[in-house]
Parts: C-alpha cells; structure tokens; sequence
C-alpha cells in the first residue's frame, strides 16, 4: 500500500492542544463572571460554554484515543527547533509585550496596525512590506469599525479614534 502512514514517525500534537486548553480556561472563567447579567445573556452564555465543552471533550477523547494508538504523541521537542525559528518566536513575543505597553498611548487601532505590520514582515519578509501594510490597515481599520464604532466597546483612543469621532460628529 504506498498510501499508508504506519510507517511514519507519531505526529506530536502538544502545540494543538494550546487553542483548546485556553478555550476551556476562558469558557470556566466567563461562565463564573456572568452573574449580573441579564438571564437571556446567562443561558446564551450557558449554550455556547456547553457547545464549546462537548467540542473540547471529542477533541481530548479523539487525542487520548490516537496517542493510545501511537499515532500521535505528546512532545516539547517543537519549541527546540532551529535557531532562526526561535529568534522570530521570541522575536513575536516581544512585539506581544510592545503591543500591550503601547495600546494605552496610541490607542487601538494605530497600535493594532503596528502590531499586525510588523509581525507579518517578521513571519515573511521585508519584500512583502505593501501587502503587510494593507492587512494591518484593513485588520485595524475592520476591528475599529466593529468593536469601537458598531459596539461601542472601551479600547483604548488614540490620535486615529479621536479624529474620526471628531469627523463624525461635525459630519452630523
């Protein structure tokens, strides 16, 4: 059979567990921080946690089956790659850190657009600098219209959602 992968070396899904371990943090954490909102906002709450426990546990039954198996195994040895792939992770972490210390004075949007630029030149390349310019204007330019214009959300202003509530208000 040239199409069967006994053969092949376990698939290490370690780094596929990340999503899911955080998915059920944050699912345990905002089901315990729903209290004083309206009851159809605590049962919506309620419906989507227990749809997102039940994917998470026919994940974790379908790993702990394939790792019985040997199909798949559980390993760190992916964060010990080769140096250039550690650089731009650390690399990635850092701009994190930058991000969360500049939100506050550049507001959202702007501190977005640098974030998301300078991480896809860092994970491709400085010749793609056009294309990563226009993701992170459209990324940034979509999350304010979304959270901070449509929903109203409190993230952070800066010079950019200050000027457009000024354009918007003697627009009106």
């Amino acid at each position: 059979m040239s199409g069967d992968n006994r053969d092949a070396a376990p698939r290490n899904v370690l780094p596929d567990l990340i999503i899911p371990v955080l998915a059920f943090a944050f699912t345990v954490y905002y089901l315990t921080t729903i209290t004083e909102v309206p009851w159809i906002a605590q049962a919506s709450a309620v419906f989507v946690g227990t749809l997102l426990f039940v994917a998470i546990a026919a994940y974790a039954i379908r790993t702990v089956a394939r790792l019985r198996a040997g199909s798949e195994r559980l390993g760190f040895d992916a964060l010990f790659t080769d140096l250039p792939v550690q650089v731009k992770r650390l690399a990635l972490l850092g701009l994190t850190i930058v991000y969360m210390l500049l939100i506050t004075r550049l507001g959202f949007t702007l501190a977005t657009f640098l974030f998301l630029f300078s991480g896809i030149l860092l994970l491709s390349t400085v010749a793609n600098w056009r294309r990563a310019a226009l993701v992170a204007a459209c990324c940034s330019v979509t999350g304010y219209v979304v959270f901070i214009y449509f929903f109203e959300t409190r993230f952070p202003k800066g010079w950019f959602e200050l000027a457009v509530e000024s354009l918007v208000r003697h627009g009106s």
